[in-house]
């Protein structure tokens, strides 16, 4: 979906859409990025664009892309730019919290491969067991 498309989402009155849901979600994760961005100007342009996004469609809230613009006094080309950002960030997070929950990030399985003994320490059982059987 393009971002003019979600951001020209209308919501009803009485809760919140999918678009605006998600459109709040990302803004929450420009904001969390924001915290550890070293350029200041980035980091307090992704700070307000990531708040107005999660008052997108609310009451006092922007109601579409030109609000957006004026409140944040970032362009559409930046906020689409930090949009795309924030989605990869978010789908990455999602991506690793589902490799954890199918057990690919899971460090608590028994097959630990350095638990196991080593060749060296075979060869010296092997060789006192056989000094013990002459």
């Amino acid at each position: 979906m393009k971002m003019n498309d979600i951001l020209n989402e209308v919501a009803d009155n009485f809760g919140i859409s999918p678009e605006q849901r998600k459109l709040a979600n990302l803004g929450r994760v420009l904001m969390d990025a924001a915290t550890t961005t070293k350029d200041d100007a980035l980091s307090n342009t992704m700070a307000k664009v990531g708040n107005e996004l999660t008052n997108f469609g609310a009451t006092f809230g922007p109601k579409n892309v030109a609000d957006l613009v004026k409140r944040t006094g970032a362009s559409q080309t930046i906020i689409g730019k930090l949009l795309q950002h924030a989605e990869a960030v978010a789908d990455h997070k999602a991506a690793l919290a589902n490799d954890h929950e199918d057990g690919g990030l899971d460090d608590t399985d028994t097959d630990d491969e350095f638990a196991a003994q080593d060749d060296d320490e075979l060869a010296m059982q092997a060789d006192k067991a056989a000094r013990a059987r002459r």
